[in-house]
């Protein structure tokens, strides 16, 4: 009797384990160089000036001193355009440098001050013209933008600024939502291309002056470049290398949802725990809008996790996206990575969506089991965030876990929720935290919480390299 063998399929090999993604390099000379740049440019617009009969003219007629003042003016607010443009222009090694939240407040201060030099540099001129020709302040305005060389498109450029800086005000700010004021800051790219070049066809400070107009060029076209390259060609090769699509979106709470990305060739994608991506999503109607998003977990070669609350702006569509739709992304951006820590423990404060970067850190550190705490604020233990997160975190590695639950207080320490209300911001951050002086505090949550809590984590003597807060709303 004969026996048959049946031979059996090979076994499928396993997945392969997800390798965690190499983090972006950095350098340290990169903050002295940006800054020795920035002032360097600084330094030569009012050499320009004063080696361009500047000074002299300020002994001279009224119509010299303001004509004079008027292309100082002139110089630093096209300076300071071209520089804040350079700085938001995501420029990897600035980026690295200084972080989004510190650029984003250069860029604020830049705005407006070369706004306010733009805003003398026009009247200042205007008035020492119609001074020279006896005109009226009126007609010589007219005069000049209509038969200038180059003085229209400057006038169209000037009205872009003035709809960009006036859509920044803080009331402004406040009543558009992110995406929309978003969409409209971009016009301030072309704003700035229109009213700079004027200077270069009719300045008293670049005409016959080849030296100078190579510089200004220079500038001109660095920042145009840097635009380019890194808010569009960057990103667009980014996401057409990874090919990144929603694998699924999980429920985390009321109001918050976690999205799952994944892609091909992601052990090239050099992103750390921390930092954060402009993610668009490609659902139809509405894929334009950039959404500033940290990470939720440790990036692996798996995939990507970012958390977003849903009562936001844009959250409804965010929520409901469906496995495979496409995704483009900027990125990835930010400091608040394992390497900005300075000590041996790490001690997270977070609310509501801003437990995303945390949880991520949190995930990175949770080789050192017992060492962290997680100070967590909601108004109700079913609206706890990343709550699966939490637990095994507590369980598998020690998490040290203070649930702030409840009501916000509203007298006191407004921070705390309303039966901790009394207790002081420096003592509540001792108390939750024993061992402060031995963690790096990372704060992240809605504006004003993060700022109370800062506030309070530093009154209570934590030093400023041991506190962590980077905010995504530029």
């Amino acid at each position: 009797m004969s026996t048959t063998t049946v031979e059996q399929p090979p076994a499928a090999a396993p997945p392969p384990l997800p390798v965690r993604l190499r983090p972006p390099r950095t350098a340290r000379w990169w903050p002295d160089a940006v800054t020795a740049l920035t002032w360097a440019t600084v330094v030569w617009v009012v050499g320009l000036w004063a080696t361009g009969g500047g000074v002299g003219a300020l002994a001279g007629s009224p119509a010299d001193v303001l004509g004079s003042v008027g292309r100082l003016s002139g110089l630093l607010a096209s300076d300071l355009l071209l520089l804040q443009v350079l700085g938001m222009a995501r420029i990897p090694w600035a980026e690295r440098a200084f972080g989004q939240d510190r650029l984003a407040r250069w860029h604020r201060w830049t705005g407006f001050t070369s706004f306010h030099l733009l805003l003398v540099h026009m009247a200042t001129l205007v008035v020492s013209y119609a001074l020279a020709a006896g005109t009226g302040v009126l007609r010589e305005a007219w005069d000049m933008v209509t038969t200038l060389p180059g003085m229209l498109i400057a006038a169209a450029g000037t009205a872009l600024l003035v709809a960009v800086v006036t859509s920044s005000l803080r009331a402004a700010r406040r009543r558009v939502r992110y995406e929309s004021w978003h969409l409209l800051h971009l016009y301030a790219y072309l704003g700035v291309g229109l009213a700079v070049p004027h200077q270069l066809w009719t300045g008293t400070d670049f005409v016959g002056r080849p030296r100078a107009a190579v510089f200004w060029w220079t500038l001109w076209g660095a920042a145009v470049t840097a635009v380019l390259v890194f808010r569009v060609g960057v990103p667009l090769r980014t996401s057409l290398r990874h090919r990144l699509r929603v694998d699924h979106v999980v429920p985390e709470a009321p109001g918050l949802v976690s999205v799952h990305v994944g892609g091909r060739r992601l052990e090239e994608l050099r992103v750390d725990a921390g930092q954060f991506f402009v993610w668009r999503f490609l659902t139809g109607p509405g894929w334009t809008r950039g959404h500033p998003l940290s990470l939720s977990a440790v990036p692996t070669s798996a995939g990507l996790r970012l958390t977003v609350g849903t009562r936001g702006d844009d959250g409804a569509r965010l929520a409901r996206l469906r496995p495979g739709t496409r995704v483009l992304v900027e990125g990835p951006y930010g400091r608040l990575t394992p390497r900005a820590r300075t000590r041996p423990r790490l001690a997270g404060f977070a609310a509501g969506s801003g437990v995303a970067p945390v949880m991520a850190l949190l995930h990175d550190s949770a080789w050192q089991p017992g060492t962290d705490t997680l100070v967590l604020r909601a108004s109700s233990v079913e609206e706890t965030p990343l709550a699966a997160d939490v637990a095994w975190l507590v369980r598998d590695r020690g998490l040290r876990y203070v649930p702030l639950t409840g009501p916000r207080s509203t007298t006191g320490t407004t921070w705390l929720p309303a039966d901790l209300g009394h207790v002081p911001g420096p003592d509540a951050v001792r108390w939750l935290v024993p061992d402060l002086d031995e963690h790096d505090v990372v704060v992240c949550g809605p504006a004003p919480w993060a700022d109370a809590v800062v506030a309070a984590v530093r009154a209570a003597g934590v030093p400023d390299s041991a506190v962590h807060l980077e905010r995504y709303d530029w």
